[in-house]
């Protein structure tokens, strides 16, 4: 895998491909430019705006999307928290991020909540 070099959040519309997903990582697509298959879930969204904003959006309890906003704070060494999210926040290590796809470190189980 080819880490990130640099401290700066990814920015864009990644969608959840996790048709991808390996042990420890969690694979997300450009969603404006990748051909997804048919999925019946939703697929999680995170939409990184340029000025370090954040839209996550997951499936709720009834399948809806739900978004979460915030921004996002450098943590060093390609880790970056939410600040100002509603809701549960925790570090996300982006393992690497190119043009084409974004794979950050699968979170650590919880008892609740969702991703970030």
């Amino acid at each position: 895998m080819k880490a990130m070099t640099t401290g700066t959040p990814p920015t864009g519309k990644w969608q959840h491909s996790f048709e991808e997903d390996t042990p420890g990582v969690t694979v997300y697509r450009p969603a404006d430019r990748f051909a997804f298959p048919a999925a019946r879930r939703e697929r999680e969204m995170l939409d990184f705006g340029a000025a370090g904003t954040l839209v996550a959006s997951a499936p709720g309890p009834d399948d809806r999307l739900r978004e979460t906003l915030g921004d996002w704070v450098a943590r060093g060494m390609n880790r970056f928290r939410p600040s100002g999210a509603s809701g549960p926040q925790r570090t996300i290590e982006i393992i690497e991020s190119t043009p084409e796809v974004l794979k950050p470190a699968k979170p650590e189980p919880r008892r609740r909540g969702g991703w970030p």
